[in-house]
């Protein structure tokens, strides 16, 4: 008979402590077991920046952050608590389909296997891509791929290292769920340039900062870079780096490392902009707040970045959690204004015969951007690098007749021209086949190396070069830092934006080595254009000067 009663007697309590369990930060302390380097139930003594994060009810969350802070587990914890509590599909997004094959296997079956609750709960743990918990799904996704969130009915998306997915599909996802009448989306992310991903997320929303009370002053203040680092020594190899600490920005005082669990206990998230959308909530917090990094750690972080521009921009992403642009990472307004100079772009076209080595790039889409350069050879080297570059024209026509730009091969007398393969190839084809020596197709692969070209003929009789984007990006954006490009007085606000919007920073390769990318902050295809003019210059030293392009038109 007492077995029975002490069975009906826990049972009761289960039942009771599973009802006062309407909070995911309750939830993750009572059902969260975890391992090394904080074994034992989920606690927020360590990461009290994750409580409300955790609790959020906005139906739009994002949080831009530093590495090695704990929102990883907050997102793995709303997740289960979302499939557990309230019974709704999740949909679970990393960068890739590999990322998320690996992210389930370790970090969810992990989960599952420090908590015996969570290991009841999930019916099919065996899936890669599906966790089940009686009817309820929890879908695991890579974000590459039109149909990988387009075609899973959840109204929960959690979109983990936003920054390294496919952007087009972020949005995507989310113009999907504005539809919903009951949406969330979590997003989370160390961030990479301005205005990308989980910083432009973060701009949108509450922008808000972790606030505490500083045990020495007293004041309200937060820890941001560099008012509250005090970094020491002169060199990586100098052992007082590790004396280096953080400190009040009010007061100027040291705050203790081994203290961040008291003196955070209390703190509290406060925004840091009025008058947004408080349905978008958004958070920052970096790795200065961090209990596992001590300050010395983030001092070593920054001298391995002083000469090392991959590790400066790794400092600041990861170690600081702020968006970061190298110098000379991308084009600037005063770099474009210093280009222009006083002529039009309706100049009287060259005359057939001319010897002038005029070339073409276009990329393609609803609209065809064009952008003619005139280059003039300015020492002996490389070509690319010893010729200067003229803009004599941009121009937009409709991409959906290729037969605009031949008047434009014609009037110019364009040597040689580049245009984007992709999207419409066949259209391209054609254009190609109509100039057979002077036009070319494009497109960006890797595995090219430097600013070689492979250029091959096509079954369809048109030629096609293949280059590395990033080196060919470097030469022709590379011109507004070198001083070694002209632009007419009434240059396009669009183009200047389009150059303006190319962002270079680093990723890492499946190597983890860093590798420098460019990304987009917004619409670049004069840019490309432009890139593709660049690509044009080699293929045209090859034509005999003084040629006429009417001739080679068939």
């Amino acid at each position: 008979m007492g077995g029975l009663l002490d069975d009906f007697s826990t049972t009761l309590r289960a039942g009771l402590v599973s009802r006062t369990l309407n909070k995911c930060s309750r939830w993750a302390c009572h059902r969260r077991e975890m391992g090394e380097p904080f074994p034992g139930l989920y606690t927020f003594e360590y990461h009290p920046w994750c409580r409300e994060p955790h609790d959020c009810q906005s139906s739009f969350i994002s949080v831009m952050k530093g590495a090695q802070l704990g929102m990883t587990e907050v997102a793995i914890n709303r997740a289960f608590f979302t499939v557990d509590v309230l019974k709704r599909d999740v949909l679970y997004v990393l960068p890739t389909a590999l990322n998320a094959s690996d992210f389930s296997k370790s970090r969810f079956n992990t989960a599952l296997l420090y908590s015996p609750y969570l290991k009841g709960l999930f019916t099919d743990t065996n899936t890669v891509g599906l966790k089940q918990a009686g009817g309820v799904n929890l879908y695991i996704r890579g974000s590459r791929g039109d149909s990988n969130m387009k075609s899973v009915p959840a109204s929960v998306l959690i979109l983990d290292e936003a920054d390294e997915m496919d952007q087009k599909q972020i949005w995507l996802a989310l113009e999907r769920l504005s539809g919903q009448k009951k949406k969330t989306v979590f997003s989370l992310s160390t961030p990479t340039i301005p205005n990308y991903g989980i910083h432009k997320l973060f701009l949108q929303g509450t922008q808000e900062h972790f606030y505490f009370i500083c045990p020495h002053c007293g004041r309200h203040t937060e820890l941001i870079y560099p008012e509250c680092l005090e970094i020491c020594g002169e060199t990586i190899t100098d052992p007082n780096v590790r004396r280096s600490y953080i400190k009040c920005k009010e007061c100027k005082q040291k705050l203790e490392h081994e203290e961040k669990p008291i003196f955070l206990k209390t703190a509290n998230w406060e925004s840091s902009v009025t008058g947004v959308d408080e349905d978008h909530r958004s958070f920052y917090v970096n790795q200065l707040y961090s209990y596992t990094v001590n300050p010395g750690e983030l001092a070593l972080a920054y001298f391995r970045g002083v000469g090392d521009e991959a590790a400066m921009v790794e400092y600041h992403n990861s170690k600081l959690g702020l968006p970061y642009i190298p110098d000379g990472g991308q084009v600037t307004e005063s770099e474009i204004d210093n280009a222009i100079r006083p002529y039009f772009k309706e100049n009287q076209r060259p005359q057939i015969g001319s010897s002038s080595t005029i070339v073409m790039g276009v990329d393609q889409g609803k609209m065809n951007h064009v952008v003619i350069v005139e280059f003039t050879l300015a020492g002996v080297g490389d070509l690319n690098a010893v010729a200067f570059a003229k803009v004599l024209a941009e121009l937009k026509l409709p991409g959906d007749d290729f037969t605009t730009l031949d008047p434009l091969m014609r009037e110019w007398q364009i040597k040689a021209a580049v245009i984007d393969a992709d999207p419409q190839i066949n259209d391209a084809r054609r254009f190609a086949r109509r100039f057979p020596g002077y036009a070319y197709l494009c497109r960006y692969r890797r595995g090219v190396s430097g600013k070689e070209m492979q250029v091959a003929e096509e079954d369809s009789g048109a030629p096609i070069v293949t280059v590395d984007r990033t080196n060919w990006l470097d030469a022709s954006l590379g011109r507004f830092h070198s001083d070694r490009v002209h632009l007419p007085a009434d240059t396009s606000l669009e183009f200047k934006d389009h150059l303006k919007a190319m962002v270079r920073t680093y990723e890492k390769d499946d190597q983890g080595n860093p590798k420098a990318i460019y990304l987009n902050t917004g619409p670049d295809h004069y840019a490309h254009a432009f890139n593709y003019a660049e690509i044009a210059l080699p293929l045209a030293a090859g034509i005999v000067a003084g040629g006429d392009v009417n001739d080679k038109v068939i």
